[in-house]
């Protein structure tokens, strides 16, 4: 009975050190299963945000106006930087 738990435990434990070793991860970008910070502020970041970060912070304070909120605009900021977000020509900004 042990040995089949034993082996089960392991057999589980092999599949979970597996599934992130696979070597299919981007190095730019975060690994799906990472944990998102659940704090929700209007502060600037640290640092720069990655493009998946700026779009879940552009999404978080879509209300926000970006005159008025740092957090939206080191976001948009980022997506403009990577050109995933084009400025309105027309506006002064």
């Amino acid at each position: 009975m042990i040995v089949v738990l034993v082996a089960i435990f392991c057999g589980i434990a092999g599949v979970l050190l597996r599934t992130g070793l696979d070597g299919n991860s981007d190095e730019g970008e975060a690994p799906p299963h990472t944990v998102e910070s659940l704090a929700y502020t209007h502060a600037a970041p640290g640092r720069g945000f990655t493009v998946p970060q700026a779009h879940r912070a552009m999404q978080q304070h879509r209300t926000c106006r970006r005159e008025d909120c740092p957090r939206k605009r080191a976001a948009y900021q980022a997506l403009v930087d990577a050109r995933r977000l084009r400025p309105d020509s027309g506006r002064a900004y």
